[in-house]
């Protein structure tokens, strides 16, 4: 972390989500994009942020939010499991190598197992051999459920 005025580093604050937090989600999403965003208003609306199954969270670094992470409760497969997916993390590009995105993830993992939940899933592209090494250096293991898709022609 860089030195505050007072010589301190800066304190970075882990909190949960709220609805409030969309439009900074929605910019810092724009700057991490690099002009580009890759969560709509709707995206964020959808996952009702501050709801009962959002498990969600947001970092701020004296008091601006330099990191996010989407995740929400979801009941998947058959039977029925109970997992906490994570739908994103992004990080300022001006704090990469701070550990933004590690903390948020573990901030999640310690909430997830306070509330007796069993799984937290990640879904990464198989060719993305780095967020593939940072979801394994955070003791993820490949799941032995495969995801199979079929696409649509717009």
């Amino acid at each position: 972390m860089s030195k505050s005025k007072t010589g301190n580093k800066d304190q970075v604050v882990v909190r949960h989500l709220t609805r409030s937090d969309i439009d900074t989600i929605l910019e810092l999403d724009k700057k991490i994009g690099k002009g580009k965003s890759s969560i709509t208003y709707r995206d964020l609306i959808s996952m009702d942020p501050g709801g009962l199954l959002d498990f969600s969270f947001i970092a701020e670094v004296n008091g601006k939010a330099v990191g996010f992470m989407l995740a929400r409760i979801q009941y998947v497969y058959i039977p029925f499991t109970e997992v906490c997916l994570i739908h994103g993390v992004g990080v300022d590009p001006q704090y990469h190598g701070h550990h933004i995105g590690s903390r948020l993830i573990n901030e999640l993992l310690s909430h997830c197992q306070a509330e007796d939940i069993p799984a937290v899933r990640a879904l990464v592209d198989q060719d993305n051999d780095t967020l593939r090494k940072f979801i394994e250096s955070l003791g993820f293991q490949r799941s032995k459920i495969i995801n199979y898709d079929r696409m649509f022609e717009n």
